[in-house]
């Protein structure tokens, strides 16, 4: 190489491909963005959908008004159901 051919102009030019590259790889990343701000849903309104699906699969027993009496009616025929269930060995359930 001669003097001339290594000069300020040959490193200038091989700055420039460099940019250029650069450049290309650039507006490569950057065609496959989508920028456009109108989409119908956003990041928060992903949110908010995952949020409510999470709630919806808690089980929340429903709630039944009986008053006092009603209640202690329920809780008595519940024991009785339990204790009368079929297939019992006629030990209290528990398990030691």
């Amino acid at each position: 190489m001669t003097p001339r051919e290594s000069g300020p102009n040959n490193s200038q030019s091989g700055s420039d491909d460099e940019q250029e590259l650069i450049n290309a790889e650039f507006d490569a990343m950057v065609s496959g963005l989508n920028l456009d701000q109108s989409s119908p849903r956003t990041y928060l309104d992903e949110l908010e959908e995952i949020e409510k699906s999470e709630y919806a699969e808690i089980y929340i027993p429903p709630r039944v008004k009986r008053g006092l009496h009603g209640t202690i009616l329920h809780l008595i025929e519940s024991v009785k159901r339990w204790w009368n269930r079929p297939h019992s060995s006629g030990d209290d359930g528990a398990i030691v």
